[in-house]
């Protein structure tokens, strides 16, 4: 190499690569931080963002907590403002009112990095040729070992697949109960609940967050079926879609449709020939009058609910499971990913069709069907279902609404769009021939929204009183002044029993009219009235608030001992009148949403629903009969939930 080249490669390497200016670095430190969705935080918790040139966000918070907070109190209720709002904006448990969590949503890490990353493998699935030996066992009339197949998919962590899930929902919709002459060791209820808790264990083990495994699902709510049942239905609605019309079919019809001159059907031996004899004992003969038979119109009524609940309600916690983790990756711009069809979630996709929030026929049955359950009194396991699928759609309804601008969101959110929904839910329940008082307590009780329940209250207690409006804590208050239930009748009303009394399922009868008058008792109008002052609190997270702003300091003694030294507890004897509201444990900060819209109004609103609360529990104190304490038991046991310190009466 000659030394010209040797000179200019060496002045080459003496160059830097990337030269930073103080200018570019103080660029960079006025760049505000884009807001981040859960899937994007794995580096914040794992620590491998590296800072270039500038102070990390871990220093900044070290400089902004060395400023004593105690100095500015208005700041302080601010900040416990936003931690609670933000903390519950992610806790989507308490949002969708899930029965149980999700394992995604307690490690949302290990989600991020196994679910939602296309760099993670490929979901393990089963092959082919064990799909096909697996749907043999059905045509081969062995639905115990369909079972454990699935099972064994199962513990070898393999997803089984959307043909095999839908075939596992026919099973379960369509198996008749076998015949005692096969004496087999199981029966129709062993095989609907195995095969129930084989598709449960399969959406826990391969959850629809999944990327590769979103289209498996969607096959799985959109797929039709093949049971007879489902013939007079329109297979392009899909599975979810025809399973509900089959549901708000046969509440409205009593038509058993059993079909008994299949191969079900016995013959007597004194009507039979000597020839018809020796044919019944035919092995053949034998075989198609006592094999198992997968028909659902062969089902009584009250079977074919068992199943119709059992089926909907797996596929009521997969849309739960798909939108819990769809909430958490989609905390902004929620309107515009409803409407996009790569991103939207299931729930959007079965009630919408590019148009997130709006009452359609779909939504409307859904309320129709909610409400007659309710008057018809079905087993209230059964209502849960229907009302878990309503809160559902009544949280995407709500997020259709959220206006991103800024960064920041305004939450609790409720615009027109969400008032219009809540009052058609209203309008059906009003025109329905079973409306009565207690049919609108036991349907605003049996709901799963703090937001529908407060809504249907109020426009309830408007019939009696045009000018009612619940906006606020001291609306409430307000209430306990008039004293408006003075007004009303004193002793309870006899319920006679309904038609539900002696029959499980009921069928709806549309000719039935409704009562002219209805009047409300003092006990129903004293309850009504805790039912929306309970859902106010949780909506706006009043109680959270009120625990915050109430926390008992840390002496400088307890601040000094160590994690070694154990904290005895106070006797008894020792403890004050008042009991004292602990700190609780902070959760994670990636499970609390920093990008909540505050302001001083909205800190003031605040502050006058907690003082407002304070009241409420003064004027109950004040009471003094008996009867009013008695009627008034349920408002204390409420208030003593949100201040320990309530001397309950």
């Amino acid at each position: 190499m000659s030394s010209a080249k040797r000179a200019t490669r060496t002045a080459t390497k003496s160059v830097p690569a990337h030269p930073q200016s103080e200018e570019s670095c103080r660029s960079l430190q006025h760049i505000k931080p884009k807001l981040r969705n859960i899937t994007n935080m794995i580096r914040m918790s794992t620590g491998d963002e590296s800072s270039s040139g500038c102070d990390s966000p871990a220093k900044k918070r070290k400089k902004d907590s060395s400023v004593p907070a105690e100095s500015c109190p208005e700041l302080v209720a601010f900040d416990k403002l936003r931690f609670v709002l933000g903390r519950h904006y992610f806790d989507v448990c308490q949002r969708l009112a899930l029965d149980s969590v999700p394992r995604c949503v307690r490690n949302i890490t290990e989600c991020a990095q196994l679910h939602v990353s296309k760099r993670s493998p490929r979901t393990k699935c089963v092959s082919l040729l064990c799909q096909t030996n697996t749907h043999d066992q059905l045509r081969e009339y062995r639905p115990d070992q369909f079972v454990e197949f699935l099972k064994e998919a199962i513990m070898r962590r393999v997803f089984i697949d959307s043909e095999l899930f839908v075939a596992g929902l026919q099973l379960m919709l369509t198996f008749n109960r076998p015949s005692e002459e096969l004496q087999v060791e199981y029966d129709a209820g062993d095989i609907v609940t195995g095969t129930g808790e084989a598709l449960d264990k399969c959406l826990e083990q391969c959850p629809p967050c999944r990327w590769d495994l979103r289209p498996a699902y969607q096959r799985i709510v959109f797929g039709p079926l093949e049971a007879k049942c489902f013939e007079s239905c329109d297979q392009r609605e899909g599975l979810f879609r025809n399973m509900l019309h089959l549901i708000e079919h046969y509440i409205e019809t009593g038509q058993e449709r059993v079909d008994c001159s299949g191969p079900g059907k016995r013959s007597t031996r004194a009507q039979r020939s000597e020839d018809d004899e020796l044919f019944a004992y035919n092995y053949s003969s034998w075989m198609l009058t006592n094999r198992l038979c997968y028909d659902f119109n062969k089902l009584s009524r009250v079977e074919r609910f068992e199943r119709l609940f059992a089926v909907l309600e797996i596929l009521v916690k997969l849309l739960e499971m798909d939108f819990a983790m769809w909430i958490l990756r989609n905390p902004t711009k929620t309107h515009q990913n409803l409407c996009n069809p790569s991103r939207s979630p299931l729930v959007a996709q079965l009630f919408w069709n590019g148009d997130p929030g709006s009452v359609n026929l779909r939504i409307k049955k859904l309320f129709q069907m909610f409400v007659n359950m309710n008057a018809l009194q079905y087993p209230q396991h059964d209502i849960a279902i229907v009302s878990r699928l309503l809160n559902i759609v009544t949280v995407a309804v709500n997020l259709s609404e959220f206006q991103h601008s800024d960064g920041q969101i305004q939450y609790p959110c409720v615009k027109d769009n969400s008032l219009h929904y809540a009052r058609q839910l209203w309008k059906t329940l009003e025109s329905s021939g079973y409306f009565s008082i207690p049919l609108c307590l036991a349907t605003i009780r049996n709901l799963r929204s703090s937001f529908l329940r407060l809504r249907l209250s109020e426009h309830l207690l408007q019939k009696f009183n045009r000018n009612i409006t619940l906006l606020n804590v001291r609306s409430f208050f307000q209430q306990l002044l008039n004293r408006f239930w003075l007004d009303c009748a004193e002793d309870e009303p006899y319920d006679a029993p309904g038609q539900s009394a002696s029959t499980l399922y009921p069928v709806l009868n549309p000719q039935r009219t409704r009562l002219k008058v209805c009047e409300i008792h003092q006990q129903q109008y004293v309850d009504l009235l805790l039912i929306g002052l309970r859902a106010y609190c949780d909506m706006h997270q009043l109680p959270a608030y009120f625990r915050e702003i109430m926390v008992q300091p840390a002496s400088e003694t307890s601040r000094t001992t160590t994690a070694e030294d154990t904290v005895r507890p106070t006797p008894s004897k020792e403890c004050p009148l008042e009991a004292r509201i602990t700190a609780p444990i902070l959760p994670d900060e990636r499970m609390i949403f920093q990008g909540v819209a505050m302001s001083g109004e909205i800190v003031l609103e605040y502050r006058d629903d907690i003082k407002y609360l304070l009241l409420i529990e003064q004027q109950l104190k004040k009471l003094e009969s008996s009867e009013e304490k008695a009627l008034f038991h349920g408002w204390m046991c409420f208030l003593a939930e949100v201040d320990p310190s309530l001397t309950i009466l």
